[in-house]
């Protein structure tokens, strides 16, 4: 489930293809998901092509490429929800093809299904993909749906990776399956930020909590952590490392992303307990954190 994962080559070609085999997606509450590649030249938008998910290997052709020349940018954004596998790029025997040798700030993200790509309408307008365009970021994204608990295996991909900016958006899956509790959510998060403070001393460091929830923010936990604990437990560890000399670290309040306002806009149906935006939600999200890292971390966006 490659979320995030881009395929980019330079071209002179005015089109191309590429075969691939891919699965469904998991079924989930609400509407399905519509696994798409979505093609980009020069940064723009230029097609989202449905996929067939029946584990055959089958091509898609991209013809009439916009503009001209060898230096034109082609990126493939592969599918975030379902098992995708690239079989190859074909192109005229006559084009000129190149590698992208252009270098961005590297952002690696850890997050939850929403991160991942749930609800998006294609790969490319989830809002990690949208923050990552628009300021000019290399996402690597180690979202996973369902996956979000904090675990050392992440925390040392997050150590590992080169990354000019880290984000972590935690807690929603923690407050949904009761992983943690009031004893043991606070030092797990701060052994994973020591983990990755290992190798990355200094690097920005945004810890964000999940954005508001009409239908969770008022429950109580009734022996577990509620949604707003959580919340309130993330803040207590980012302010804690931050009064102990870590000064590149923040601390991305959810509900300040998305609040109340934002009930309106999940896939899901009231009644299947909705979590994740729809487009516009990933859109509005994807507005506010790109907001947010230009107030914390000044002078990283490419220009």
């Amino acid at each position: 489930m490659p979320s995030g994962v881009r395929i980019t080559f330079r071209t002179d070609a005015a089109g191309f293809a590429f075969r691939y085999a891919a699965r469904p997606a998991h079924e989930m509450p609400g509407p399905p998901e519509n696994p798409q590649v979505d093609v980009r030249v020069d940064g723009k938008p230029v097609a989202s092509l449905p996929l067939v998910t029946d584990q055959g290997i089958h091509t898609c052709h991209v013809g009439s490429l916009p503009g001209a020349g060898a230096g034109r940018l082609v990126e493939l954004w592969l599918p975030c929800l379902n098992q995708f596998t690239l079989h190859g790029v074909e192109v005229p025997a006559d084009a000129e093809v190149s590698a992208d040798t252009t270098s961005a700030p590297r952002w690696v993200h850890y997050g939850s299904s929403e991160s991942q790509g749930r609800g998006a309408l294609s790969p490319s307008r989830n809002w990690t993909a949208t923050v990552a365009t628009e300021l000019g970021l290399d996402l690597t994204s180690l979202a996973i749906g369902a996956g979000c608990y904090l675990q050392p295996l992440f925390a040392t991909l997050l150590r590992d990776l080169p990354a000019d900016l880290i984000t972590c958006m935690v807690g929603i899956n923690i407050y949904g399956t009761r992983a943690l509790n009031q004893f043991t959510y606070r030092p797990n998060l701060i052994g994973m930020i020591r983990i990755i403070r290992e190798r990355h001393p200094s690097t920005p460091l945004l810890i964000a909590s999940h954005h508001h929830s009409p239908w969770h923010d008022p429950l109580k936990g009734d022996g577990y952590l509620s949604l707003v604990e959580v919340r309130e437990q993330t803040r207590e560890v980012v302010e804690l490392l931050r009064a102990d000399g870590d000064e590149n670290l923040h601390y991305v309040h959810g509900p300040s992303l998305a609040g109340p306002e934002t009930a309106h806009l999940y896939v899901e149906p009231r009644h299947l307990d909705p979590l994740h935006f729809n487009q516009e939600g990933h859109d509005l999200l994807a507005a506010a954190f790109r907001r947010k890292v230009e107030e914390l971390v000044p002078g990283l966006a490419r220009t």
